[in-house]
């Protein structure tokens, strides 16, 4: 290994694949100031540009659209990174996810799906062999559950290159200081990394992607309580959102445990994209989340049979047997739950 990747924050280049300029210049700029290397290829490269890279920690490719062009160059970074046992970052946004999540099978990737430069090394810092936590901490090895802790640190560094942003780049590209650092809506605190969790043993979503058609799921006997109720829990909690701060009472888990089991008691498929919406944070953040979850078999992943383009998330059989238990418990009690 050269000097130079010795020295490299990730223990090599993170390598770009956009068509955009804006976001090239945003990216470059973040990871070479805090220490790092960027390279760059564009969209429609070829595949001799891609074999020739060397020393490359991680591979960031933005999708903007679903065409030719785009599908192949995701298509030749997949076979890239899984040859070469590389984190693959896709940048991309929410109307495209459950198009990707249905067409890419590697596991080492992660889902970008801001601009925000903290949510990049905070990905970064999940993939890489070389975690970006070793500038915050005094101990050699960190597991997932410290970037909770230190991800007040990642934005931390994230507003200070704002303040350290250089001069003008040339026209048709953003500065710097005008990027979102931080998820449309969020003040105060960097979206937090899920903590795993095991299950126990014992906005209302509008529709996006759900599918009534004949596939139905089976309703789960939850001692009278109806869909309509869950909803109405849902609703509650939204409504709690316009009179405090909803990073106060932020529990992506829960929102999503309760829109899970509405649909189970519609009898409602719920697709990744919706899920996202119905657990009230960021996107990025809830996908964490739902891998979180998923990994620890909360939650399940479904193929949609009719339409391979997307993937759909049902509640384990444990998170259901657990949602009807605690539902039918709080009904029987008669209280109020939020």
């Amino acid at each position: 290994m050269d000097q130079n990747t010795q020295d490299d924050i990730w223990g090599g280049q993170i390598l770009l694949v956009s068509g955009d300029a804006a976001l090239r210049a945003l990216y470059v700029h973040a990871i070479e100031l805090l220490g790092g290397r960027c390279a760059l290829l564009p969209i429609g490269f070829e595949s001799d540009d891609l074999a020739d890279r060397m020393n490359i920690a991680a591979i960031v490719i933005q999708i903007t659209e679903w065409d030719n062009i785009q599908q192949k160059a995701l298509d030749q970074i997949e076979r890239f990174c899984e040859a070469s046992n590389l984190p693959m970052l896709i940048r991309t946004d929410l109307d495209l996810l459950d198009t990707i999540l249905a067409a890419v099978d590697y596991p080492h990737v992660e889902h970008l799906l801001s601009d925000s430069v903290a949510e990049l090394f905070v990905s970064l810092e999940h993939r890489t062999q070389r975690p970006i936590s070793s500038l915050f901490a005094d101990r050699d090895e960190i597991d997932l559950v410290d970037l909770k802790k230190i991800s007040a640190d990642v934005e931390r560094i994230a507003k200070a290159l704002v303040k350290l942003s250089g001069p003008e780049l040339p026209s048709g590209e953003r500065r710097l200081i005008d990027s979102p650092f931080l998820e449309k809506g969020s003040q105060s605190k960097l979206a937090d990394t899920p903590i795993g969790f095991k299950a126990g043993s014992s906005a209302d979503l509008q529709g996006l992607d759900n599918d009534r058609g004949p596939e139905h799921l089976p309703a789960v006997p939850v001692g009278g309580i109806s869909a309509d109720e869950v909803r109405g829990l849902i609703r509650a909690r939204r409504l709690r959102d316009q009179y405090f701060d909803a990073e106060l009472f932020a529990d992506p888990a829960w929102d999503m445990l309760l829109d899970l089991m509405a649909a189970q008691l519609e009898g409602t498929k719920v697709a990744v994209s919706s899920l996202c919406i119905a657990a009230s944070v960021p996107p990025t953040t809830a996908l964490r989340w739902i891998k979180t979850m998923t990994d620890e078999n909360i939650l399940q992943r479904k193929a949609d049979e009719r339409d391979g383009r997307r993937i759909f998330i049902e509640l384990g059989d444990e998170a259901k047997e657990g949602m009807a238990g605690f539902l039918a418990a709080i009904r029987h009690e008669g209280l109020m739950l939020i």
